[in-house]
């Protein structure tokens, strides 16, 4: 293969682990916010989800009639739900692009309960996101297929010094 292949393979790498990347970064963030809703704080980053913002307002309805432990149940979900989306990370870092789609098709969703909820600025921030994990699969596929065609060509020859 040539240099240019080994160049693109570099660039599209760096594409496909900045996409995935977004995985962990929506898992960190929201797991952020579920903290600082849960202590009480009223605020949070866009890219969180929409799903954990629902448990916690519920654990925070909730915790008024039964208790503080209800905010534990909750965090705990909130850790699920978040895991989720680190696996889905430690997944396409392996090249298993099935788990990328699975993860933007949950965040997808994920962005349609924030619309339902007339978050517009949190549908917004899920679309963005959204196109970058959908950039970074693309670039997967095209990584896979490189990868491919480089480890069918025959070795080139070295040249004289």
């Amino acid at each position: 293969m040539t240099d240019l292949h080994y160049i693109q393979h570099a660039e599209l790498t760096q594409r496909y682990k900045s996409g995935l990347n977004w995985f962990y970064w929506i898992a960190g963030l929201t797991i952020i916010t579920s903290v600082i809703s849960l202590a009480g704080g009223g605020w949070g980053f866009l890219i969180s989800l929409g799903s954990t913002q629902i448990i916690d307002g519920f654990a925070k309805g909730l915790s008024e009639g039964f208790g503080e432990s209800t905010k534990i149940i909750a965090f705990v979900l909130d850790l699920i739900v978040s895991g989720a989306f680190v696996g889905f990370g430690l997944l396409a870092a392996k090249k298993q692009l099935w788990a990328y789609v699975v993860g933007m098709v949950v965040f997808l969703l994920d962005g349609l309960v924030s619309l339902a909820f007339q978050d517009l600025l949190g549908a917004i921030a899920h679309a963005v996101v959204l196109f970058f994990l959908f950039r970074g699969y693309q670039a997967g596929r095209e990584l896979v297929s490189l990868e491919s065609r480089m480890a069918a060509a025959p070795p080139q020859p070295e040249a004289a010094v």
